[in-house]
């Protein structure tokens, strides 16, 4: 599948607080685990159960998300992504 948001997407992102629901589907910005100086933009694939979300990459075969670096804890989530808009989406007639 071809990635939602190209590399380089210029995005529109709400910060996220404790009262915000997340689910599987929405698009989020997070704080890798294993490196918390670097944000990602990746959806959420699944959500255990005792707060950890694994995030998952649009392109499973070269992209890089939870199968390497492990689930992500909410408090590293910082925002819910509401549009892109750069470059445009093609136009659908």
């Amino acid at each position: 599948m071809a990635p939602r948001l190209p590399s380089g997407s210029l995005i529109v992102a709400r910060p996220i607080d404790e009262a915000t629901r997340l689910q599987i589907g929405d698009v989020v910005v997070a704080r890798r685990p294993d490196r918390p100086d670097l944000e990602i933009v990746k959806r959420i694939q699944a959500i255990d159960p005792e707060g950890a979300f694994f995030l998952a990459g649009d392109n499973p075969a070269s992209s890089t998300d939870s199968r390497q670096f492990g689930p992500v804890m909410r408090r590293h989530i910082r925002a819910r992504v509401g549009w892109r808009y750069w470059p445009l989406p093609p136009i659908r007639p």
